[in-house]
């Protein structure tokens, strides 16, 4: 047989005409490992539980051990880009996040720790979910690996999100300021559990909905006399969640690539173009918190 030409096997039969990728498998199978981890895959190849977009057909890693999706850092493939659009701004934040922020000047000293977390979370959930989603351990490792991305993704959204509303309603007499970040919060260990254990990616996007509105609603309470927070960070508060929301419709709804199926496999796709929405939306999270943060230490709502 021509050594440029791969089995395909499909309920017992062989056919021809798959090129050589560096694995020999079963349609929606495991692909068996060979000595050629850097050989890419097409999509027909690939396990059930990676063929999640139909729309990008080629550029997919076969399955392999921890130090070979390390070592995938360094050709390119249709993963490269979603890892380091969230990697290297996690190693900005690890960097820059501790000469940025009025550590010792709050009133409730926590809150930047919060902001650290909601920043650094997702980036590193994210990354390490694109890098070792392949992993050849199987299903039970994918599984834990994307449980472990929606953590992070929890973790803004509950950390992130309690630093706007705790700043939100700063102003607001206690029981009724209070009573509100209790309900975030119920909203946010609700959420934890939905997200994690949910079925699908609509369920885990709608999972987080109650804290959406929830921010949305205490926004609209920092335009008035009675909202707290620095004027200048309003629209940084607003464009945080604009661009995140945006980027999650792109995603769920697979364009570009659904227009353009096979053209967009290594880049410019509609993950892709997520992941670098929702950065834009992390800073402009970060610099909501660098403004109301100063306003926080300085006690700025009217007697």
């Amino acid at each position: 047989m021509n050594s440029n030409l791969n089995h395909r096997h499909s309920n017992g039969k062989e056919s021809n005409g798959v090129r050589e990728m560096g694995d020999n498998c079963q349609i929606g199978a495991e692909p068996i490992k060979t000595e050629l981890p850097s050989k890419l895959l097409d999509f027909e190849l690939m396990p059930k539980h990676l063929q999640f977009n139909p729309f990008v057909y080629k550029g997919y890693r076969p399955q392999m051990n921890t130090w070979e999706c390390i070592k995938s850092l360094t050709y390119f493939h249709n993963e490269t880009l979603n890892i380091l659009t969230h990697g290297l701004p996690l190693l900005y934040a690890i960097w820059s996040l501790p000469g940025l922020l009025p550590w010792d000047e709050m009133s409730m000293p926590v809150l930047p720790y919060f902001h650290a977390a909601a920043t650094v979370s997702p980036w590193l959930g994210s990354s390490i979910y694109h890098l070792f989603m392949n992993h050849h351990s199987g299903y039970g490792t994918y599984e834990r690996l994307l449980q472990w991305d929606v953590a992070g993704v929890w973790v803004t959204q509950s950390c992130g999100g309690f630093s706007c509303i705790f700043v939100g309603t700063m102003c607001l007499p206690w029981p009724l300021r209070y009573t509100l970040l209790l309900i975030y919060l119920s909203f946010a260990l609700k959420a934890l559990h939905a997200a994690v254990f949910a079925s699908g990616p609509w369920e885990r996007r709608i999972s987080f909905a109650a804290m959406f509105i929830m921010r949305l609603c205490i926004l609209c309470v920092r335009y008035t006399p009675y909202g707290g927070g620095h004027p200048e960070a309003l629209h940084h508060v607003f464009l945080q969640d604009f661009w995140s929301l945006v980027g999650a419709v792109i995603s769920a709804t697979q364009i570009p690539e659904r227009w353009w199926p096979g053209k967009l496999d290594y880049a410019f796709n509609s993950h892709n173009i997520m992941h670098v929405l929702v950065v834009v939306g992390g800073m402009h999270m970060h610099w909501a918190v660098q403004k109301d943060f100063k306003w926080v230490a300085e006690n700025q709502c009217l007697a």
